[in-house]
């Protein structure tokens, strides 16, 4: 009988796949299989099946970082590796130190920490390849833990889990350096050498973009204070705290007077992945920690920008264990405030928080980064530092004492709010040194992104829907290109049908800039058709002078961009993902009419509309354009809604809807319905 198990997407058959490895190993003859496809598997289990064919071949060394494995790292899974020619079981080896080292089939070195204490350090000289490597147990008050060198160069991804590097001996070269978090449901895979020659590539297609590169401080092995030794000795961890909440002893209880305070800031906001597979946050409103646009919110932006700062990386970067304004990114934000002001810098927290996630993908971070609606003159800040080709600030000992910023640390990964202050502090000080601040680059214009040729943006549209959108953009430009206003304002509408409410609406938006764009939603899904409301809202506007109304396309709230705007009765409680229409408007609508205002009317019953306000709250100001919601107008102490002259009108209370729609949709409702 056949053994399986899941590892990632994976169903695997035990049985099944060893005979088909057995066969591909017959059919590779000694010729070997494909280095390119050992660098692209995903799959831990299938990556480690790969490995017993190179591993007869080359040299395999393997070092554990914080951990070898996880409750998903089964006797099953465990079995497969051990096939390599390993000898110890790492089943239920949580937080032990390990290592090991395999040459040419042969098992040279293999070795697993006595505790979570202890660590591993072994090195040897093959011919003359210099080796050394380094696993620390979870606790062990040592730093680097994860380290693979050959010849002196650490080339091990350093990551939690199990970190593999396959070398040729012969050659000297590396041919892969990966690493899988054998901790995590899934077993996420982590390439860093992709990642550099992402970011060097992302780099020369950004020639205005500054990028620094950083490591994060490691906790001290010497000169401790009382709670980095009462971390050490109980082994402290986000569960040990989460399982001992009725125990005030931890550093976080100096930040936090409430338990459901420490509960929420070590907890993850729920996540998902968007329609360019970006992973984003979903939004939420708590005491202590805020997501709104798919990220963690900054404290203390300003309101009007030039600049951007965006910081990449792990839950380190996102702030787990500190509230809003303890994050890095808000340290980051009162620094630039206080001493930089005149840069009108704006600090963006992209950090995210995948270690308990069962989706998450390889080439996140990547994903994150091709995202960024970057500009001339922004600064990225990534929190990784494997690579020479661009500027790294490496701050592993940076909470070495004698410092100046309190506890550092709450457990041997994650930092106080104070820690968060010293990366901060740091960061600024590097900026300072690379004279970033003083770019020439900045985009002294409006604050419109920098599209790259080779950014992937094509919105799921088809080759015809793309070819028309560049056509309403032709059009759109040419509108423009025959208006002299100063500040072009916009709202999208459906209308379904025109009220007072919208008028209303219309009449605010229009006072507050010098000329507003009214687009009317065109998708004929409604119970108006298209042409009947795009002419009551012209026929109820005609008296604006400032105003002028204009199809909305395809391209602004239809099927092809926000398909739950048409079914919004049905999915009331749902989550929903507006970025994508928000997105095209504010990439591709918007510069082409020069637009740096949209409006809407405040939405207190429907949470659809809403969580598309809250998207444009979120998104427009990234690209310049500022987000205004106006509150809705009333009637007996009611908003005035189409919602409710349409149930007026099945109704037949035309008199009730005479009292809040203008008098050309009264006339053209008498027209049609009596």
């Amino acid at each position: 009988m056949s053994q399986s198990s899941k590892v990632g997407n994976k169903q695997i058959d035990f049985k099944t796949e060893d005979s088909r490895l057995i066969a591909d190993l017959e059919a590779a003859k000694g010729k070997g299989l494909s280095v390119d496809k050992l660098k692209n598997e995903h799959n831990f289990i299938e990556y480690v099946r790969m490995l017993r064919f190179f591993s007869k071949r080359y040299m395999v060394m393997i070092a554990a970082n914080d951990t070898p494995c996880g409750p998903a790292y089964t006797d099953e899974v465990s079995s497969e590796v051990m096939k390599l020619g390993l000898q110890i079981n790492l089943c239920d080896k949580n937080r032990y130190g390990y290592a090991a080292v395999i040459d040419a089939g042969e098992l040279i070195y293999e070795k697993l920490s006595n505790s979570i204490l202890e660590w591993i350090e072994y090195q040897c000289t093959i011919e003359d390849i210099s080796i050394e490597l380094e696993s620390v147990g979870f606790n062990a008050p040592k730093n680097n833990a994860g380290i693979i060198k050959i010849n002196g160069t650490n080339y091990s991804p350093g990551k939690r889990g199990l970190n593999f590097v396959v070398y040729d001996r012969v050659t000297k070269h590396v041919l892969d350096a990966v690493n899988f978090d054998t901790f995590s449901n899934n077993f996420p895979c982590h390439r860093p050498m992709a990642i550099t020659e992402g970011l060097i590539q992302y780099k020369n297609t950004h020639p205005g973009v500054s990028i620094l590169c950083f490591r994060t401080p490691s906790f001290p092995c010497d000169n401790l204070s009382p709670n980095e030794n009462f971390i050490l000795n109980n082994a402290v961890g986000r569960t040990t705290i989460l399982q001992n909440l009725d125990k005030p002893v931890f550093a976080l209880n100096k930040y936090f007077n409430a338990k459901e305070d420490i509960i929420e800031v070590l907890n993850a906001p729920k996540s998902y992945h968007d329609i360019n597979n970006v992973r984003r946050f979903e939004n939420i409103s708590g005491r202590c920690v805020n997501t709104a646009g798919g990220h963690r919110v900054t404290v203390g932006q300003p309101q009007n920008y030039k600049r951007t700062v965006f910081l990449i990386g792990e839950c380190r970067i996102f702030g787990v264990g500190s509230s809003d304004k303890g994050t890095i990114a808000s340290h980051l934000q009162k620094i630039m405030n206080e001493l930089v002001p005149e840069q009108d810098f704006i600090v963006r927290n992209y950090g995210y928080f995948l270690a308990e996630l069962k989706d998450a993908t390889t080439g996140e971070e990547l994903a994150i980064l091709n995202s960024l609606p970057v500009k001339s003159g922004d600064i990225i800040l990534w929190n990784f530092s494997m690579t020479n080709e661009l500027s790294c600030l490496d701050l592993t000992f940076a909470a070495k004492r004698p410092h100046n910023y309190g506890e550092v640390f709450f457990d041997t990964l994650h930092y106080t709010e104070d820690g968060n202050r010293l990366i901060a502090d740091k960061l600024f000080e590097k900026l300072q040194q690379l004279d970033f601040y003083a770019s020439e680059s900045v985009n002294q214009q409006k604050n419109i992104p920098i599209l790259q040729q080779n950014e992937k943006m094509d919105y799921n549209l088809d080759v015809d829907s793309r070819k028309k959108l560049l056509e309403y953009k032709k059009i759109l430009t040419e509108f423009y290109n025959s208006m002299f206003a100063i500040k072009i304002g916009s709202i999208v509408m459906n209308c379904n049908p025109f009220t007072l409410g919208h008028r209303f609406l219309i009449e605010e938006a229009a006072s507050k800039c010098d000329y507003l764009i009214v687009f009317v939603v065109q998708e004929d899904k409604s119970m108006f058709p298209f042409d009947d409301r795009l002419d009551l809202v012209m026929d109820g506007t005609s008296d604006i002078k400032n105003v002028t109304v204009v199809p909305g396309s395809e391209f602004i709230i239809s099927s092809l961009t926000f398909s739950e705007y048409f079914n919004k009765t049905e999915i009331q409680d749902r989550i929903i993902d507006a970025s994508l229409d928000v997105m095209l408007f504010a990439r591709e609508i918007a510069p082409c009419l020069n637009i740096s205002v949209r409006f809407a009317g405040e939405e207190p019953y429907d949470r659809v509309t809403k969580q598309y306000n809250d998207s444009m709250r979120a998104v427009l100001p990234e690209y310049g354009i500022e987000f205004v919601e106006i509150p809705r107008k009333e009637h007996s102490g009611t908003p005035i809604s189409a919602s409710h002259v349409r149930t007026l009108l099945k109704d037949r209370k035309f008199d009730e809807i005479k009292k809040i729609v203008p008098k050309t949709t009264f006339d053209y409702l008498i027209a049609r319905f009596c």
